[in-house]
């Protein structure tokens, strides 16, 4: 089954990575799963299902993310 397929939100993913995931108040965005679990912790509502991102969103995510984490508030303006 390909990973950009929904997965019920009681299952985890067998990588660490990047998600779609749906939250019970139908709002939707891409989260990170990693060591520690899905991150940052569960605060907007409960997973409802969650899917893989095509791999070169997931890329793109990744670079976006180590960006913010070494140019801070300059990459914002």
């Amino acid at each position: 089954m390909p990973e950009t397929e929904w997965f019920p939100g009681g299952t985890l993913p067998d990588r660490q990575g990047y998600f779609e995931v749906e939250f019970d108040t139908g709002e939707t965005e891409i989260t990170r799963y990693g060591m520690l679990g899905w991150e940052p912790e569960q605060d907007r509502g409960r997973i409802v299902r969650w899917r893989g991102l095509d791999p070169d969103i997931e890329e793109a995510e990744m670079q976006r993310e180590n960006a913010v984490r070494n140019n801070g508030d300059t990459l914002l303006g």
